[in-house]
């Protein structure tokens, strides 16, 4: 009989306060009442990557009671998209207030914003249940958390091939193709430089970089754009190798970079067994070898001479006697040994001299 006195009563209030031109705002207030007010109704609460496919963050909100009475309320989420979650219900002492957590989690790198509804509804007062054609006349509350997984770039890069050779015998230029992709829920431009370039002005190396797209714009979810890096060799090249690091680098998170590394082969001429300049010839023996040419030279030129002298001489004493002349070809043989012998003698005689 009690419990259904008090049931009465608290419907007759609740009546009463049904009527009200206005509501009462003032604290202990004789009527039952419930306020809840979240962190982050104007400000975003922004969802972070905490694993594969899991972005999560937690918001508070308040929950009030103004009455004098004690209350039992329940609370139910709406994630709009995400997953929201807390407390389902909770009592309320008289003008008291309690704080709750609701976690907000999202599957998807989306980084649409979204509205999460939170309502709180007084289910009993002072303990007591009302009938249930009054349950309507319960007061509730709502409010909203504007959630969003956070905006972020991941940038990955990969080389077509991990080396080039340069040959300053060929002298032709070389390409390698990068690949760079990302994975993150928004646009970025990204930049692609060669980090050591100094390694490449010092063997005169020329270089550039061109996207095959038409801008360094990447798109969200998975985007990807080609870079060729372009080399041309110089001639005076050694043989070595050494490593070309290439980085990229967001435009929108400027400690978004990552590297990659290019192996650079360079190759020198080969080495021609004539090629008196890799001999290191002293300047004397230069001297030395013009000299001995000269004399050979000379040599060969007297002894034509002499030989075409002979020969004058011979038909100059045919002609005179008007007698048959027999050329004896031994002793024309006898005059060219003794011509290669003065020759040898003058080739000893450089031999004992000394530069």
């Amino acid at each position: 009989m009690t419990g259904t006195k008090r049931g009465l009563s608290l419907a007759l209030i609740l009546l009463l306060a049904s009527f009200s031109l206005a509501p009462v705002q003032a604290q202990n207030s004789p009527i039952p009442g419930i306020e809840i007010s979240c962190d982050n109704e104007e400000t975003t609460l922004y969802l972070d990557y905490v694993g594969t496919n899991d972005y999560y963050a937690v918001g508070t909100c308040t929950v009030e009671n103004p009455s004098t009475y004690s209350e039992n309320v329940e609370i139910s989420y709406d994630g709009d998209g995400f997953v929201a979650s807390g407390p389902e219900s909770a009592t309320i002492p008289a003008g008291d207030s309690i704080e709750i957590q609701v976690m907000v989690r999202s599957t998807s790198s989306d980084a649409t914003l979204r509205n999460v509804t939170i309502d709180v509804e007084v289910t009993s007062v002072q303990g007591a249940e009302l009938p249930d054609f009054l349950a309507t006349f319960m007061p509730s509350d709502s409010s909203n958390i504007m959630a969003q997984v956070a905006e972020f770039v991941d940038l990955s890069a990969s080389l077509q091939q991990g080396s080039l050779t340069l040959s300053s015998e060929l002298m032709l230029p070389m390409s390698a193709t990068l690949f760079v992709t990302n994975n993150g829920n928004v646009d970025d431009d990204v930049t692609v430089t060669i980090e050591n370039t100094a390694i490449l002005e010092e063997r005169n190396i020329g270089w550039n970089i061109t996207n095959s797209g038409q801008d360094g714009t990447i798109d969200a979810g998975g985007g990807a754009a080609t870079y060729t890096l372009r080399f041309t060799p110089d001639p005076s090249m050694m043989d070595e190798s050494f490593a070309v690091m290439i980085k990229i680098k967001s435009s929108f998170d400027n400690s978004q970079t990552t590297e990659v590394s290019l192996t650079l082969n360079t190759t020198a001429p080969e080495e021609s067994i004539l090629d008196l300049t890799e001999m290191n010839i002293p300047t004397w023996a230069y001297v030395a070898g013009g000299t001995l040419s000269l004399l050979v030279l000379f040599a060969i030129v007297m002894s034509i001479r002499k030989r075409i002298r002979g020969a004058q001489s011979s038909r100059n004493f045919e002609d005179d006697d008007d007698e048959d002349f027999d050329f004896d070809d031994d002793d024309f043989e006898d005059d060219l040994d003794d011509d290669l012998d003065d020759l040898d003698d003058d080739l000893d005689d450089l031999d004992d001299f000394e530069f």
